[in-house]
């Protein structure tokens, strides 16, 4: 009879206490971030009171969204999981161009239809105040203290998960249904007419094209959950540009820049990124399968 190492041992603890985690984890983290009061339920709570919705957005997103993401983690693939994620969020060695798509993208898209369509015009308070209110917005309070923690669940844990089973265009639709679902209470704030259909048809019509730029980044970053958390912080930002009149613009930007940032890959991209179902696959199961540890000192060639 063979004793099992500390790492076998291990593994086989989390087997017993986690076995219905193990074996639906996306399930687990959707029921606690989505349906459970995590998430549906605590937004309800200020739509239904009046109370102000931001302490609400704070714990869906750090206890709801991160929370669950972070213990599902810890479940299935150990402490080791849960630092690999969380160095994903930290991830910041990527071209430069694709820093300038990510943090510029946005903005300049959602200007030049603005410009093309004649609804651009000169911001309140001068072009130097836009620019800078714009960059607070996207990297300090956006992305710092938001976005890049909801990211953390959405893209790092939920997409990159799917997209290691099913692919790029898979994973962008199965994770575009849940994160515009999670929305539907503010939605719903107003109650029911025909501004708040349309506005949430364009949610889910939207959600998916969206989801397939960050599965886009994180195919072409490595993994790294910044990029994604600047590129959703970008998206708020540009949506509130004083230079521009109207709504849909920053939403005619998303869908442009998915399409520019898609035809750059396929022209560009061959052999030095992940194109392709099964090359999309094999990606992303590098950043989400747990490793193996390696042999014990005097096993090589055994």
């Amino acid at each position: 009879m063979t004793t099992p190492t500390p790492d076998r041992r291990d593994t086989d603890r989390r087997t017993r206490t986690g076995a219905p985690v193990r074996r639906r984890p996306l399930t687990v983290f959707l029921l606690l971030a989505l349906a459970l009061v995590l998430g549906w339920g605590g937004l309800t709570v200020p739509v239904l009171t009046g109370l102000p919705v931001e302490p609400f957005l704070l714990f869906l997103t750090f206890v709801g969204l991160l929370g669950s993401a972070l213990l599902v983690t810890r479940l299935v693939d150990g402490p080791g999981g849960i630092r690999r994620l969380l160095g994903r969020a930290f991830a910041w060695r990527f071209g430069p161009g694709r820093w300038a798509v990510i943090l510029l993208g946005m903005p300049m898209l959602t200007l030049a239809l603005a410009a093309v369509t004649g609804s651009l015009r000169s911001p309140p308070g001068g072009w130097a105040h836009e620019a800078g209110w714009y960059l607070f917005s996207t990297l300090i309070y956006g992305a710092l203290a938001l976005n890049l923690w909801e990211e953390t669940a959405w893209g790092g844990f939920l997409q990159s998960r799917l997209t290691a089973r099913h692919g790029l265009l898979v994973a962008a639709v199965l994770t575009g249904l849940p994160f515009a679902a999670i929305h539907l209470p503010l939605y719903l704030a107003e109650g029911w007419n025909g501004d708040v259909a349309r506005n949430i048809a364009l949610l889910v019509l939207l959600a998916p094209v969206y989801r397939y730029l960050l599965g886009m980044h994180l195919l072409d970053t490595g993994g790294s959950v910044l990029a994604l958390g600047i590129q959703h912080a970008s998206w708020n930002a540009a949506g509130g540009l004083g230079a521009v009149t109207g709504e849909w613009q920053v939403m005619g930007a998303v869908v442009l820049l998915t399409l520019l940032v898609a035809l750059e890959r396929r022209v560009r991209g061959q052999g030095s990124r992940p194109l392709g179902r099964d090359a999309e696959r094999r990606a992303a199961a590098a950043w989400t399968e747990p490793r193996s540890p390696g042999p014990p000192a005097g096993d090589a060639g055994t």
